[in-house]
């Protein structure tokens, strides 16, 4: 039985995910299933598929939607955030970014220190900024797990 290019990119987002959180095991605890089932779900030779529960938890743990951008491709559609923003297209613009919220955790960092007391507001502040940091640096991963999965996807065809 021939298999269409959409199951083996689910394979490869798959794969992508289990990465993120570590090993088959790891994953297995978070989606719900054993190390066993999750071999199959990244195995490209079986034809087991990652059920949506599964994925969605998976997803949702690494804040990246590896397996709903694939779904939604297929169908010819791309992810939006909510916010309006696409994911970066690249690593260089992913750390760009990344490069620019750090630096903005410095300079308010740097602001608070400057009069010798680090107020509440400071802190406030710093922690406003350190939030903007980790969501980046989650975009600049998932951005880094698309890659792999396209140059995984490029070397089993």
């Amino acid at each position: 039985m021939a298999r269409d290019e959409w199951f083996f990119r689910i394979k490869t987002a798959t794969r992508a995910l289990v990465k993120m959180v570590g090993t088959n095991e790891d994953a297995g605890i978070i989606a719900g299933f054993a190390k066993s089932q999750m071999h199959r779900f990244t195995d490209p030779t079986d034809p087991a598929l990652i059920p949506l529960s599964g994925a969605m938890k998976l997803e949702a743990e690494c804040g990246i939607p590896c397996i709903t951008e694939v779904m939604a491709a297929q169908c010819g559609n791309h992810l939006v955030r909510s916010d309006g923003s696409t994911p970066p297209k690249c690593m260089v613009t992913a750390f760009g970014k990344l490069s620019d919220e750090f630096a903005d955790v410095a300079a308010r960092v740097g602001e608070a220190i400057e009069d010798g007391n680090i107020s509440p507001n400071d802190h406030a502040a710093i922690c406003d900024e350190l939030n903007q940091l980790i969501q980046r640096a989650n975009q600049m991963q998932g951005t880094s797990g698309r890659l792999r999965a396209v140059d995984e996807l490029r070397r089993s065809a």
